[in-house]
């Protein structure tokens, strides 16, 4: 992913962060409570919606689906962590997280100079990037399948996996990203690595759909608070909210992205009042504004290699920050500028994406990938239709389904419209 030089300028000399992060482990830190706040992207009146409807043929097919894949993510015995790289980290620290920049290659004398925007340097396999990618997914396919059926051994699994990777001595991961997409003979670690916290949002949503089993205590869901405590000291110091948006000829998805893991994580902090600070966050609409155009092209999505997955994954992302300013129980900043006609800007981009699904072209938007799985836009369509009531999304999300898209990480979490709309008339 590019960014542009004068973006560096607006953060501190990493010198002064790498010696900062140390002495992270000696601030204070608040005394938590033991109570559970989250999730925060998923709803649980949602979530208790569908479980109460399991009986309903199409979600027994989506429910022995995810059964089926937690029972293989249970069985597993070979999940990896920081501590299982070959490689030390430039820290020295093996429990320092270090993941290779993926799209960088090396040079003919090995440094890690060239650019080759979308094509993968299998390297990445040999660091922590894909065992985080791993740990993440199983932990969150695991606590939704304890929420539904309220197996213990699950959530165990689930709540094992968690201690492994932040809590245990012997595996934990140290709160910090320093070493985040490193080019080798070029840099420690580079700015956009923050990308790969995008894997602790499913975890934290996971500790809120177990926070009951008894295989997750108080005395764990505590200290979880305090590592994350810690990574978000380390956050604020290191980047600014405009980071990767700091003008408006430069803000792509990792701006989009960033606010999506600084509202979970400080809502999972305690920190909530973080949501509605303009120098933490920057405003939503101002977001919206600096990437989507009036006829919903992603200006800076759309010309990369593999535009069609950014395009997705941009809008993802605001799909997820959506729900959480939607979610939220007190004032929330941000939800009310969402709640016109035009969705606060995101109507165009999400129109584009329909348009495509029922046939039109997507010149001036993205490149159509024929590797690019369309069923991903699942993860689009069922929260847009769920945020927006909106009957158009909800029957592009059904097309897809209609066509043989499986997905009960969001089929089980977001109810179609009609579901919806027959507990609105119960209540």
């Amino acid at each position: 992913m590019k960014y542009k030089a004068k973006t560096i300028l607006l953060y501190l000399p990493l010198f002064f962060l790498f010696f900062h992060a140390c002495s992270d482990k000696q601030e204070s830190i608040p005394d938590f409570s033991v109570a559970n706040t989250g999730p925060y992207i998923l709803n649980v009146t949602y979530l208790d919606l569908i479980r109460s409807n399991l009986d309903d043929p199409f979600f027994q097919f989506e429910y022995s689906y995810l059964i089926e894949g937690a029972e293989f993510l249970y069985a597993r015995d070979d999940y990896q962590f920081v501590t299982d790289k070959a490689y030390l980290p430039p820290s020295g620290d093996i429990h320092d997280y270090m993941s290779i920049a993926r799209y960088r290659w090396p040079d003919e004398n090995g440094a890690y100079t060239i650019t080759k925007d979308g094509v993968t340097n299998p390297e990445i396999y040999n660091y922590d990037r894909p065992k985080l990618a791993d740990v993440s997914s199983a932990i969150y396919t695991l606590s939704l399948a304890w929420y539904f059926s309220k197996d213990e051994k699950y959530a165990r699994k689930a709540s094992e996996l968690i201690y492994s990777w932040f809590l245990d001595e012997t595996t934990r991961m140290n709160p910090n990203l320093n070493h985040a997409q490193v080019a080798k003979g070029v840099n420690t670690g580079e700015l956009q690595g923050i990308i790969d916290a995008n894997d602790f949002i499913p975890i934290i949503e996971a500790v809120g759909l177990i926070y009951d089993s008894v295989h997750w205590t108080q005395q764990h869901h505590v200290r979880l608070k305090e590592w994350f405590y810690h990574f978000s000291r380390w956050y604020v110091r290191r980047y600014n909210a405009d980071a990767f948006c700091d003008n408006d000829n430069w803000c792509n998805n990792v701006s989009t992205w960033m606010d999506v893991q600084r509202a979970s994580i400080f809502l999972f902090t305690e920190q909530e009042g973080l949501l509605n600070s303009a120098s933490h966050i920057m405003p939503l609409q101002t977001k919206i504004s600096k990437q989507i155009s009036f006829d919903g092209a992603q200006q800076f999505e759309s010309q990369r290699n593999l535009s069609q997955h950014y395009v997705y994954f941009n809008l993802r992302g605001f799909m997820n920050l959506a729900m959480i300013r939607k979610n939220r129980t007190g004032y929330d900043r941000d939800w009310p500028n969402l709640q016109d006609s035009n969705y606060g800007g995101l109507k165009p981009a999400l129109d584009v994406l329909t348009n495509f699904i029922k046939g039109a072209g997507t010149a001036g938007f993205f490149v159509a990938n024929p590797d690019f799985n369309n069923c991903r836009y699942l993860e689009i369509f069922r929260p847009a239709a769920n945020l927006f009531d909106s009957p158009v999304y909800d029957q592009t999300a059904q097309f897809l389904i209609d066509n043989g898209c499986r997905d009960p990480d969001i089929t089980l979490t977001f109810p179609p419209l009609n579901l919806l709309n027959e507990m609105t008339e119960i209540q």
